[in-house]
């Protein structure tokens, strides 16, 4: 696979990445999924995409949250880095998405529909907590620092491996049920928020029917409940 930029770049690129979302969430109180939006929409992640020198790695975690904001038009106003950055969920958040937008050339936008920020962060916080737990209560600082040094390379890799598997199940799933599973919904929440009967949605998911040619209102309130356009929920020939 072709890659936007060599990989002795992907460090600095995925440090400035995760450093944008440590600052982002703990100093500037944005909210992460808000703060990836920003970057998408600035167009940031599309210079970071093309492996833009400036982006990936001529500028700060902080100093890329700044360009962020600025582009979007997003009111702000700057802060003093309050996190320990690389004990950080959002850290290894925004680290993780960096490497896999590396890996498999893919737009931000594109692999935020397979996998969230939210999920990778949340994923990591129980990580650290079990890793923590398990080191022996007289560690020093020195083997605690290599352990979570091995935890985030872990980790790092682990999310890789489950995008790409993630990846591999969409092309079997229909799109409705991976917009479901994305949003962390049962087929019956789905049916009772949307008001589509729970039969329809199985159908739907299995194939049974043909969702191109579901009744509009349906399409409309599962695209709705999903927070999705109701072409996203299609059927692709």
């Amino acid at each position: 696979m072709i890659h936007a930029y060599d990989k002795v770049l992907l460090n600095i690129a995925a440090v400035s990445l995760g450093r944008m979302l440590d600052y982002a969430v703990h100093s500037l109180h944005i909210k992460q999924e808000a703060a990836l939006d920003l970057f998408i929409a600035s167009g940031a992640a599309e210079l970071f995409e093309k492996g833009d020198a400036r982006t990936i790695s001529g500028m700060s975690g902080v100093e890329l949250a700044f360009y962020v904001l600025d582009k979007s038009g997003a009111p702000y106003e700057r802060a003093v880095q309050r996190h320990t950055i690389r004990l950080s969920p959002e850290y290894w958040s925004g680290y993780s998405l960096a490497a896999i937008q590396w890996e498999f050339n893919m737009p931000f936008s594109e692999l935020l529909k397979t996998i969230s920020a939210d999920y990778i962060s949340s994923s990591y916080e129980a990580r650290h907590k079990e890793l923590l737990s398990s080191l022996p209560w007289d560690i020093d600082d020195a083997g605690r620092s290599e352990a979570l040094d091995d935890l985030g390379r872990r980790f790092v890799s682990d999310m890789i491996e489950e995008f790409e598997a993630r990846i591999r199940a969409s092309k079997l799933e229909s799109p409705l049920k991976r917009m479901r599973n994305k949003n962390g919904l049962s087929q019956s929440q789905l049916a009772k928020a949307s008001n589509v009967p729970l039969r329809t949605i199985q159908q739907y998911e299995q194939r049974q029917k043909d969702i191109n040619k579901a009744r509009s209102e349906y399409v409309i309130a599962l695209a709705q409940t999903l927070n999705c356009e109701p072409f996203e929920l299609l059927e692709r020939n």
